[in-house]
């Protein structure tokens, strides 16, 4: 007792000491060790303790203090798609077992104090647990680190700038947040990560300790990802489970809008069109609705003019489906706002609930301990649905269903995390994308896809994206934004957005100009205004038009990239955007850089944030770089200067790293206006192998999850005087319109050989005359460069060797 009133707070905070005393006494002489078909089972006392591999760099650590165990919660995937460790070596001495894989080593001591400690693949110590007993009792874990070791994840950034960044060097409160934030009861740095299956919690730090408290189970279930952060986002996506791919169109630019009218929305569309401006989706507010009306008016399309309605018939042709079906002619896709909360009284009736009301309270489907609140939009008393309950899912889903089948095909979810005093928990908006998710997948095999306003970790499993919530215009507020990205993808967040051009008030051009410039090189490209606020390129004049069109017409061509890192994503792996100590994680001075990243492997882009820029400073991390506009070769490892167009805002710092491979394809003006035949594939060897997985499917339904899939891993890699590029055998039963493969080899050759044989060279203009394998010689901004023409989709590998 002595002790822990010595100790007070640190004995929690630093090595649970207090813990560390009761289970040495209580458990020293009952203690051991037993073997699992995949680890080893402490037992000590009345508490249980799992060690077991679940991956080559995966470790799970279950513990459970009086022996039982409580459901998991929904941060972890009921069904993770987990990579089966290739061995386990298992051993014993002097009462200390090891568990050894290719990627990590676990040390058990089996003798009280009893400590956990984990190695990496070359035998570095990563973190070690002290009396994980002990610490259980207390509900949280304590791990010991290196000193000084940069730590990140936990939580997203909030709408206001605090001058937050990346590092969670002071721990923080595990929360989804409200209003764009994320959180994760997750924490790494660049050689481990640790993930604690729990709803909410702390993490707290010191300079060589951190601890996990107020875990939500008895039983304390934690996971070890050893490895570099790329490996432990992928590890981390597989165990909450990974993205489904987003519908195809989703990847290219978005128009949201509130304040828009069925004959208004048909022009807008007209005007994208004649303009030759790129558009797939069109998202609407509150107007698509019939809010305030009776029967289901939140749900209804707003095709009537029933009492309470508050802007009557706005879509009367919405219900019917024939507003759906002219922009589907045009090759644009409806997605619509939701609301968690519904309208109590019958308008004109304040003593009459509405039919919906009435059915929430008959089945008591309301958010507990919350009271009526007044809706802003109607004026009217609502209340907010418990989401968390699978009859409210249910019930909701079931009177979308209608404004689904007439072409409602994307969910833009709204305020499910604050309501006036209300700030709900974890799982009220993870649940409300979740009934969605559910509901449309069990009615359709069109591709599911919500937009969220905070994100908890698991929710990303069930086609659920984030935005970064109702911001304001500005080039400050804009640059904030690239920091709350990259904190959020920290998070295990894959799709991110935000109003691009700010929420409240009105961009000037060259803000907006640059923002749609930004905006191209995030997960989700899509603009948003307030009430009446337009957001089309045009309203910003001539020079705005003329940069934004630029920047939506270079995310077009990049789709064939984009979106075969958004397949990398769906299998488990990394996905599309990458803060840069991700892809570089020996480098310090990526550590915490925020003002650029990686986009895909191939790309770094450091989007142009402030007003009049007549410069742009750049860091580019090790390696060799490649100006994209101009061509020009960098050294990596500095800092450099590039000019900045201040009249025109047409440039954006985009640079391509050397040994990478970069797909295009001819500019459309929607996803599937026309079949792609044909895509280019810019390469830049270097002596590191470069990997480039071309995916293409349906962009439409889940076939894919049965095969009905085209991919084609394609390498490189530069060996002394030669260059090899092969092509591996095509995967899946995918009937792709893809015919062809230009290979862009930014390199000089004089021969070019396929499987050994040698090609013949022609012309550059030669190269489409036919379905043979050719090659030709040009020069482009990067130097010069081999044309080389291959047939996709082979079933065989094909060798390319250039000299």
């Amino acid at each position: 007792m002595v002790v822990k009133k010595m100790l007070g707070v640190s004995c929690a905070v630093l090595l649970s000491v207090c813990g560390l005393v009761q289970s040495a006494t209580a458990h020293a002489e009952n203690a051991r060790i037993s073997p699992l078909h995949d680890g080893v089972q402490l037992t000590a006392g009345s508490s249980v303790l799992d060690v077991q591999v679940l991956e080559n760099r995966v470790v799970r650590v279950h513990v459970r203090p009086n022996g039982q165990s409580t459901p998991r919660t929904l941060v972890m995937d009921p069904h993770p798609p987990l990579m089966k460790p290739t061995s386990i070596h298992k051993s014993e001495h002097n009462g200390v077992y090891m568990l050894s894989t290719p990627g990590i080593s676990v040390r058990i001591k089996e003798s009280a104090p009893y400590t956990i400690t984990f190695f990496n693949a070359s035998g570095r110590q990563l973190l070690r647990s002290l009396d994980p007993l002990g610490q259980a009792r207390n509900g949280g874990v304590t791990m010991r680190h290196a000193p000084g070791e940069k730590l990140y994840g936990i939580h997203g950034l909030p709408l206001k700038n605090r001058g937050g960044g990346l590092t969670r060097d002071n721990g923080g409160k595990v929360v989804a947040g409200i209003q764009g934030n994320s959180g994760a009861p997750f924490i790494f740095s660049v050689r481990y990560g640790l993930l604690v299956d729990s709803n909410g919690g702390d993490f707290t730090t010191t300079a060589d300790s951190f601890t996990f408290e107020h875990d939500s189970r008895t039983d304390v279930e934690y996971y070890v990802l050893a490895g570099p952060p790329l490996q432990t986002m992928a590890a981390l996506s597989r165990l909450a489970g990974p993205p489904p791919l987003p519908p195809e169109w989703t990847l290219g630019f978005l128009n949201s809008q509130w304040g828009a009218t069925e004959s208004q929305v048909e022009k807008i569309v007209a005007t994208y069109r004649k303009k030759q401006i790129p558009i797939d989706g069109f998202i609407l507010d509150f107007d698509w609705k019939a809010w305030g009306e009776d029967n289901y008016g939140e749900w209804r399309w707003n095709s009537t003019s029933g009492p309470g309605n508050v802007a009557p018939d706005k879509f009367p042709d919405g219900a019917s489906g024939v507003f759906a079906k002219k922009l589907a002619a045009e090759g644009v896709k409806l997605a619509g706002i939701l609301k968690p909360r519904i309208l109590m009284t019958v308008a004109g009736h304040p003593d009459k609930l509405t039919k919906a009301a009435a059915y929430a309270t008959k089945h008591h489907l309301w958010y507990p301990n919350e009271a009526p609140v007044r809706d802003y939009y109607s004026h009217r008393m609502a209340r907010d649905l418990n989401f968390n309950l699978a009859a409210t899912r249910t019930w909701y889903w079931k009177h979308l269903l209608p404004a689904f089948h007439s072409g409602m095909v994307g969910w833009w979810d709204d305020e499910a995390d604050i309501d006036g005093k209300t700030v709900f928990g974890n799982f009220q908006f993870f649940n409300m994308g979740r009934a969605i998710y559910d509901g449309q997948r069990a009615d359709s095999n069109l591709r599911v896809w919500t937009l969220n306003r905070n994100f908890y970790l698991g929710a990303g499993r069930y086609g659920y994206n984030l935005w970064s919530g109702d911001i304001h215009t500005g080039f400050a507020n804009m640059a904030y934004q690239r920091r709350r990205m990259l904190a959020a993808l920290d998070t295990g967040v894959a799709g991110w957005s935000m109003d691009t051009g700010g929420f409240y008030g009105h961009p000037s051009p060259q803000n907006y100009a640059r923002w749609v410039e930004f905006a191209a090189f995030v997960p989700i490209m899509r603009v948003h205004g307030f009430y009446e606020q337009k957001r089309q390129p045009w309203v910003y004049g001539p020079v705005a038009e003329a940069a934004a069109r630029g920047a939506i017409d270079l995310r077009y061509k990049l789709l064939p990239y984009i979106y075969s890192y958004e397949r990398l994503g769906n299998e488990g792996n990394v996905g599309l955007v990458r803060p840069l100590f991700w892809e570089f994680p020996s480098d310090p001075r990526s550590a915490t850089v925020t003002s650029e990243w990686m986009f895909g492997n191939a790309l770094l882009v450091a989007p142009i944030v402030t007003r009049d820029a007549t410069s742009k400073a750049v860091y580019l991390p090790p390696g060799e770089w490649f100006d994209y506009a101009t061509g020009r070769r960098y050294n990596g490892a500095h800092n450099i200067v590039i000019p900045a167009d201040a009249k025109t805002w047409k440039d954006i710092p985009l640079f391509v790293r050397s040994g990478s491979i970069l797909a295009t394809q001819p500019l459309e003006q929607y996803v599937g206006q026309r079949p792609i035949q044909k895509f280019t594939l810019n390469i830049f060897p270097s002596h590191s192998k470069a990997t480039f997985t071309a995916y293409s499917d349906d962009g439409e339904t889940y076939n894919y999850e049965k095969g009905d899939y085209l991919q084609q891993k394609i390498t490189t890699q530069r060996i002394g005087s030669r260059t090899e590029v092969t092509i591996g055998g095509a995967k899946g039963s995918y009937a792709s319109p893809l015919r062809t493969y230009l290979l862009r080899i930014h390199t000089a050759a004089h021969s070019v050989t396929i499987n050994g044989k040698p090609l013949a060279k022609v012309n550059p203009s030669a190269l489409s005359a036919n379905s043979a394998s050719r090659w030709a010689t040009a020069n482009d901004r990067f130097g010069p460069v081999v044309l080389v023409r291959v047939v996709a989709g082979q079933t065989t590998p094909s060798v390319i060797v250039l000299q």
